[in-house]
């Protein structure tokens, strides 16, 4: 087995270099990885959105020697937490003494979480990928508590994106409006059947192959059901329903397992009580390019509304990064308004979201909730995001700035 092990290790080393030589965009996740840092750190996202990437440029950057271990690889695949430190012994012999390590994917590992914490009490640096939840809230949690920092990785925001495709252009903010920012489906003329394998992938191997999931089929058609529901409020019994699952809880199982895999996120309804925040739930897909998949091209306001309301969710989860507001929707009696930013308990933004406010009905439909949620939560800043409307708008002492996407999206 060490024969072939040694194999392995040196032909990741190979591709290594090969990656690591290619041009590669700073992105924001890359500066908040800590490669001295005597914590893990535990990079996390949907398969294919860079963390990969995110991680060996911090590791080049850093000047850091290091080994390398990619255990996603199919020829690891019967690799078990007993043949570790063999595993470990070949990157030594093939990258000498190091003290830093990168693991991708490892959680494939059953039991790794044993092996990093001994290299972490011996001093070892670690940076680990991972595109399932599970390695926060289930190995890293019970096995690493305090000895390891959560670092969240998804696709290309659109200002990554314009950087890298050439510049902030009409032309681009469409192309990215529907195909998002997994960045090997750049250069790709079927993004479409890039996408539909990447996402049959996540669902056969990271769901249906670590989960015990009774009736695939039903899985894979419930599954259909929610990646459809994006941008809106979850009815679980009524979608239940739709996709033929026996009750709303199993509905809810699946939605979490979904988000288990980044292929979907669950925002909360805000409430001053904690307790009262787990009620209501919003579903969000975590990249554009999975709308269209799912979706097509659609077409009215509403519609286009619904996945610009999506973009602007991932952007304020990507700037969670330097922000630690915690992000919510807000809805009460009058008001439905699309997010609220919560820091320390207090409301310190609330975000409209409108394809356009072009007509008179529809611009009333969108500021006037605002005015009065800002009002009610004593929230003066107030923004509403559009494709192309800015303007500032004032009602007393309250002022609503709208901005196009595009521009609000740029800023960062």
């Amino acid at each position: 087995m060490s024969r072939n092990l040694r194999k392995i290790i040196e032909d990741q080393k190979v591709e290594l270099a090969r990656l690591q030589a290619q041009d590669m965009l700073d992105r924001v996740p890359m500066k908040t990885v800590d490669v001295f840092s005597h914590l893990a750190q535990a990079v996390i996202g949907m398969r294919r959105s860079g963390k990969s990437v995110v991680c060996r440029k911090a590791m080049k950057n850093s000047g850091a020697a290091y080994g390398y271990v990619d255990f996603d690889d199919e020829t690891l695949a019967k690799i078990e937490a007993s043949d570790l430190d063999s595993v470990l012994q070949v990157v030594y012999d093939v990258y000498g003494p190091v003290d830093h390590f990168l693991f991708d994917e490892i959680q494939n590992v059953e039991g790794w979480h044993l092996f990093v914490n001994r290299l972490l009490r011996n001093g070892k640096h670690i940076v680990i990928t991972g595109s399932n939840a599970r390695l926060l809230t289930g190995d890293l949690a019970t096995h690493l508590t305090g000895r390891h920092i959560p670092i969240s990785v998804f696709p290309f925001s659109y200002a990554e994106y314009s950087r890298w495709v050439g510049g902030d252009t009409e032309e681009n903010w469409k192309k990215y409006f529907y195909d998002g920012g997994l960045p090997e489906t750049f250069s790709l003329v079927d993004k479409r059947g890039y996408i539909s394998a990447l996402y049959n992938s996540i669902i056969s191997r990271d769901i249906l192959g670590r989960r015990k999931v009774r009736n695939a089929q039903r899985f894979v058609d419930a599954a259909y059901v929610l990646m459809q529901q994006f941008a809106r409020e979850v009815s679980y019994d009524n979608m239940a329903k739709k996709a033929g699952v026996s009750s709303a809880h199993t509905m809810q199982t699946y939605a979490g397992y979904l988000a288990e895999s980044f292929l979907i996120s669950l925002v909360r309804r805000y409430s001053p009580k904690p307790v009262e925040r787990i009620r209501n739930e919003k579903l969000y897909v975590s990249d554009p390019g999975l709308i269209s998949y799912f979706t097509g091209i659609l077409g009215s306001d509403e519609e286009l509304g619904w996945r610009l309301e999506n973009i602007v969710y991932l952007e304020l989860m990507r700037r969670r990064v330097n922000d630690d507001a915690e992000v919510y929707y807000y809805k009460d009696q009058t008001s439905d308004i699309d997010f609220c930013r919560v820091r320390y308990g207090k409301i310190v933004e609330l975000i409209q979201v409108a394809y356009t406010i072009d007509g008179e009905k529809t611009r009333k439909r969108e500021i006037a909730p605002l005015f009065s949620a800002g009002r009610k939560t004593n929230c003066k800043n107030l923004l509403l995001i559009t494709d192309h409307n800015k303007e500032t708008i004032n009602e007393g002492d309250m002022t609503i700035e709208v901005l196009p996407a595009r521009e609000w999206l740029m800023r960062y």
